[in-house]
């Protein structure tokens, strides 16, 4: 197996992912649901979703947790990148994960 970073490079960019960021998910062991707001491919192949649950109230932060795609169950197509657009998206904002 090519291990140069082209190879590399070409192979992540050829990966497909299952759920798309917006989805309603639940993830099958724990039964924890929310909506996907980011994902990642690992260079090992594994696809993951950040999953974020519905805040209690407008007090609390919204819990999020990284899954394995294979975890997750789709449960409804509820946001797309229109109804979340701002002015200034972008990598600036400090992640929504605070462990």
């Amino acid at each position: 197996m090519p291990t140069d970073k082209y190879h590399l490079t070409k192979n992540i960019m050829k990966h497909k992912f299952k759920f798309s960021n917006g989805d309603k998910v639940e993830e099958i062991v724990t039964g924890f649901t929310g909506i996907i707001t980011g994902a990642a491919c690992y260079l090992t192949g594994c696809n993951t979703y950040l999953v974020v649950a519905e805040c209690k109230d407008r007090f609390t932060e919204a819990k999020s947790i990284w899954y394995d795609e294979g975890r997750l169950n789709l449960l409804s197509k509820e946001l797309n990148y229109d109804d979340v657009k701002a002015e200034e998206n972008g990598c600036d904002i400090e992640a929504p994960n605070k462990g």
